[in-house]
């Protein structure tokens, strides 16, 4: 009885040991995403910045900052409606939808 016991809680301890191995592990490739997609977020916003196809929604949002139209919001949707329309990207579109 004595030896089944023992094999009994050996295995036991060894399953609980490889599952925390097991999540170690799967942290740190989350870790690594995650360093990934902050790489991939900030190359996003720089293509973003240079991007002449986002010309029109940057006047627009320029609209707000200057305060130069009491309808800038209006525009800007109306603008942004338009682009989702016609299947084109937006400065606010993420990469993975």
């Amino acid at each position: 009885m004595g030896v089944e016991n023992t094999v009994i809680a050996t295995g036991v301890v060894l399953w609980f040991a490889h599952g925390w191995y097991l999540n170690e592990r799967l942290k740190r490739v989350h870790k690594k995403l995650d360093q990934i997609f902050e790489q991939f977020n900030g190359l996003r916003e720089y293509l973003y910045e240079i991007d002449p196809q986002f010309d029109d929604e940057r006047k627009s949002n320029e609209g707000f900052d200057k305060g130069n139209s009491i309808f800038a919001g209006m525009d800007n949707m109306e603008l942004l409606r338009c682009k989702s329309i016609t299947g084109k990207r937006t400065l606010n579109t993420p990469f993975v939808e």
